[in-house]
C-alpha cells in the first residue's frame, strides 16, 4: 500500500491504447481512474468532479490540454503533463508543471505522482519555479525541472 492507494485521478489521453496502458499502471498503483479522451470531456470532469491529481496528455488531436490545466490550477488540483516532446513541448506559461516523458513507464509515473502529493505544485499558471518547500530532488526543483529519477 502506497500513498497513491485510493487516490482519484483524472487521466486525459486521446489515444485509446495509450489510455488503457496508463490506466492499468494507475490501477496497479491503487488509484481510482477516470478517463477523458477529448478536451470537452476533460473540461467537464475537471470542472464538476473532485480529483486528488490529474495526468494530462498535452496534445489531444488538433488541440492542447491547457484549458484543462487552467481549470485544475484554479481548483488547486495538482497535475502533471505527459508528452513525448518533453518540457520543450510546453508553452512558456506551463514550464513549471511536472512532465512525464512518454511512453508511460510505471516507476517514473509513480515517482512524479508521489511528488504531486508531497510537494507543492505550482500555484498558478506561469509560475517560474517550484516552491522551496518541495523536498523532492531539491537541486532539480530549484531549477524548475521536474524529471523522474528512474534509479531510486
Amino acid at each position: 500500500m502506497t500513498m497513491l492507494t485510493g487516490r482519484r485521478v483524472l487521466l486525459v489521453e486521446d489515444e485509446s491504447l495509450v489510455a488503457m496502458f496508463a490506466e492499468d499502471m494507475l490501477l496497479d498503483l491503487g488509484c481510482e481512474v477516470v478517463i477523458a479522451m477529448r478536451l470537452e470531456q476533460g473540461l467537464a470532469l475537471a470542472r464538476n468532479e473532485d480529483f486528488d491529481f490529474a495526468v494530462l496528455d498535452v496534445n489531444l488531436g488538433n488541440t492542447r490540454s491547457y484549458p484543462i490545466a487552467d481549470l485544475l490550477f484554479e481548483r488547486c488540483i495538482p497535475f502533471l503533463f505527459a508528452t513525448g516532446y518533453g518540457r520543450q513541448g510546453l508553452e512558456a506559461a506551463y514550464q513549471a508543471v511536472p512532465v512525464l516523458q512518454k511512453p508511460y513507464q510505471a516507476d517514473p509515473l509513480e515517482h512524479l505522482l508521489t511528488r504531486l502529493l508531497t510537494c507543492e505544485a505550482p500555484a498558478h499558471k506561469g509560475a517560474s519555479s517550484v516552491p522551496a518547500t518541495c523536498r523532492c530532488q531539491p537541486a532539480e526543483a530549484e531549477q524548475g525541472r521536474f524529471r523522474a529519477d528512474p534509479i531510486r
